[in-house]
């Protein structure tokens, strides 16, 4: 076991705010993953032991490997988070910007690393989607932190395949048999690894008290409150007046009285409820309160957005609400203050209702509305909880209805799930193969090299996509192709040409198995492997007796060859423009309007696909309306035929209203 080489390195000094926050993060990730090290090295333990799982011909190696890790699991413990820490390091680092390379040689991937590559990211898939909503919003405000545009998933630090590698890491380094070494990967699945939840939301909520802000989602829970100018007005207007330092003797009055009001009262204007209450029991504070609650439900009332049954709705829980503001002037800084809530959601649920085709009376939504405005309107002078009972019916309401929707379009998701699937296969496919070749691997033979672009692609998207279901598929298709590779490769020996004349028949049975998969059966087959006997008899027929200049004179050649196929200009990826960034700030529940030939079309983003590359809309009624590429739907974001519609939240809306009406109120009796 190798504890010292894999020692934690002492944490450098921070050199700037944003350098403090990156340490904060990778500090809680390694804390909290250490808090759970113990449990999942205990049931990585009892996985090896368990004698049903093992492979045939690999019981005794895995029956030493799981009794030393529960004989010695503290060091694995110290391994695993001094890897953590230090991948965790690696990644942050890697999201520096590149120095320019001038005339440095550039340096080959080894193949065995390009395979673990390819095994981690595989390993890590099912974490990926399990957790793809915090990872994206992780990805957002990482992305604000770091200054970037956008930050791609395979770019967050923090993203499973980390966590993954950083196991494998600790677990090379503390056993010290190499058979044992392939034998962890295939243990990590849901329940036997770390529990992301705890660790990708605290990476956030440290994000958020930062003041790394992402921009505004429909279903976020850090609403704003305000912008800085509306924040300091309400401060002002609360400010404890003289001879009231808090107002708490004067609001109780005014409580009891509207604690005693008939439940019918609440669908009166506040402005009336204002003239009624009894003389001496209003402070300038609550009159305040009043006022901008007032200005609120006036907003809701002029809203011919919101469905006008949800409008009347609302109207009833003006009393519940205006208590709440009463006790607790949170309600006009915090948007997760309960009231403040129940408004909140009131009112998007009734946009929503409008945009539907049909407002159906027994909308399990609308009765859940009704139950939640009841909930509050008999809370009494308990209202605050009142309202946060209500919010909870709500919210329980609408993560019913979203596992309804999502249940209603499992044919379209399913069918989306394969389709990236298969283009995340054909793109990892045409990396693997371009990134041979690029090193000149296949030399000269432009026969191979068009075979590999085309037919090995094929075989090799299908291993990709099988590969969770046969585990080995990638790496027997990959192994395949090197081994191809190196068979067209000059055998300037004679120990050479044996060992290829020697591989050559399994080599060949391989091909033909993969090929037949992929049903390539037509004569350009037979032509392929005409020109490729061809080839390798040329190899074996080939003089040995090369002189020294000979030999100098083709190795020259080949260093030529690949430097020139490295040194090829790639693509460069564009960058992300307003629209792509767009897309990727969308969540689940968001609405947009597409510009069609029949009129304009509003829908709600029902599902978006793990890596983010599709979205489906439906119509609101749990019907599929179409799907979108990400790509596609940036392109009609971007020439406008698409916008997203704003979600502003209701008391936000108002109170923002009602101050510019009070500052220019002011600013005419200056004027005056």
């Amino acid at each position: 076991m190798q504890a010292a080489a894999n020692s934690t390195a002492p944490t450098p000094p921070a050199v700037s705010p944003r350098h403090a926050l990156l340490e904060e993060l990778i500090a809680s990730a390694v804390g909290i993953a250490g808090d759970q090290m113990r449990a999942l090295a205990t049931g990585l333990a009892a996985a090896l032991l368990d004698g049903s799982a093992l492979a045939e011909g690999a019981v005794q190696a895995r029956l030493r490997a799981g009794n030393l890790l529960r004989e010695h699991h503290f060091a694995f413990l110290h391994l695993a988070s001094a890897a953590l820490e230090r991948e965790l390091r690696r990644a942050i680092a890697q999201l520096a910007p590149a120095p320019v390379a001038v005339t440095a040689e550039l340096a080959l991937v080894p193949y065995d690393e390009m395979e673990q590559q390819v095994t981690l990211a595989a390993v890590a898939r099912p974490f990926d989607a399990a957790h793809a909503d915090a990872l994206a919003a992780l990805d957002a405000r990482l992305a604000v932190l770091l200054e970037r545009p956008v930050l791609r998933a395979r770019q967050n630090p923090f993203r499973p395949e980390v966590f993954v590698s950083a196991l494998q890491q600790a677990w090379a380094g503390f056993q010290p048999d190499a058979a044992a070494a392939p034998l962890l990967l295939p243990l990590l699945r849901p329940g036997r690894f770390f529990d992301l939840a705890p660790i990708l939301d605290a990476l956030n909520l440290i994000l958020e008290r930062a003041g790394v802000t992402v921009p505004a989602r429909a279903d976020s829970a850090a609403r704003s409150s305000g912008d800085a100018q509306v924040a300091h007005v309400l401060r002002r207007l609360f400010a404890p007046a003289a001879g009231h330092a808090g107002g708490t003797a004067v609001t109780r009055p005014l409580q009891a009285w509207l604690a005693g009001l008939p439940r019918a009262a609440g669908s009166a204007r506040l402005q009336a409820l204002k003239a009624q209450a009894p003389a001496g029991s209003l402070s300038r504070a609550d009159e305040t309160t009043i006022d901008l609650l007032g200005a609120v439900f006036d907003t809701v009332a002029a809203d011919g957005d919101i469905a006008a049954d949800i409008r009347d709705l609302i109207h009833l829980v003006q009393l519940p609400v205006l208590q709440a503001a009463l006790a607790d002037h949170g309600f006009f800084f915090e948007a997760e203050h309960p009231a403040r809530r129940l408004l909140d959601l009131l009112s998007r649920m009734g946009w929503e209702r409008a945009q539907r085709a049909s407002a159906d009376p027994q909308d399990p939504l609308l009765l859940a509305m009704r139950r939640s405005v009841a909930t509050a309107a008999a809370g009494g002078a308990a209202s605050d909880q009142a309202c946060a009972q209500a919010v909870a019916q709500l919210e329980a309401s609408l993560r019913a209805d979203d596992a309804a929707t999502e249940a209603a379009l499992a044919g379209p998701v399913a069918a989306a799930l394969r389709q990236e699937r298969r283009a995340e296969a054909g793109q990892a496919a045409r990396a693997a193969v371009a990134q041979r070749l690029a090193a000149g691997e296949a030399g000269a033979n432009a026969v191979v090299a068009g075979f590999l672009q085309t037919r090995w692609t094929d075989v090799l998207t299908l291993a990709h996509t099988v590969e969770e279901r046969k585990p080995g598929a990638v790496r027997d298709a990959t192994r395949a192709m090197d081994e191809l590779l190196w068979s067209v490769q000059p055998k300037q020996d004679a120990d050479e040409r044996r060992r290829l004349i020697g591989r050559l028949p399994a080599l060949l049975a391989v091909l033909n198995r993969w090929l037949d998969v992929i049903r390539w059966q037509d004569a350009e087959r037979l032509r392929f492997f005409a020109e490729l006997a061809e080839c390798h008899a040329s190899l074996v027929r080939a003089p040995l007796d090369l002189t020294p200049a000979r030999k100098a004179t083709l190795a020259l050649e080949a260093t030529r060859l690949a430097a020139q196929r490295r040194q090829e200009p790639a693509i460069p990826e564009a960058p992300a423009d307003a629209a792509a960034q767009a897309v990727a700030a969308l969540a689940r529940g968001a609405w947009l309007e597409f510009a069609r030939a029949e009129g304009r079309r509003r829908v709600k983003l029902a599902w978006i696909s793990p890596l983010r590359t599709l979205y489906i809309f439906s119509n609101g009624a749990r019907e599929e309306a179409f799907s979108l590429a990400a790509d596609e739907l940036a392109r009609h974001l971007r020439d406008g035929s698409a916008a997203v519609l704003a979600a502003e939240p209701l008391v936000a809306r108002a109170l923002g209203r009602a101050v510019r009406e009070l500052a220019a109120n002011d600013a005419g009796e200056c004027a005056a």
